[in-house]
């Protein structure tokens, strides 16, 4: 993640929020703030293994609600083409 806009991008495409993403690995809001500055602004250089460990599955997270949310959103535009509801 090169910047803090980048990371709230990545956020907004998987229609989350920086807490919800934090709440996946049981941290707070305010522990998920401070990883998110360690790990964007920082570059990771003054992490944990266990900021890693936890950034990590954030990040697959994220990835993960990004796809959910495009593949429910093709689903959605499909059903109106053949529903003819298409606008």
């Amino acid at each position: 993640m090169s910047d803090v806009w980048k990371w709230r991008e990545e956020l907004a495409k998987a229609h989350l929020k920086q807490e919800e993403a934090g709440e996946f690995v049981h941290i707070s809001k305010n522990q998920m703030s401070g990883l998110v500055k360690r790990m964007v602004q920082g570059k990771g250089l003054v992490a944990s293994e266990l900021d890693k460990k936890r950034w990590k599955a954030i990040l697959e997270y994220v990835e993960f609600k990004q796809e959910q949310f495009k593949n429910l959103e093709e689903d959605t535009n499909e059903s109106r083409t053949v529903t003819g509801i298409n606008r």
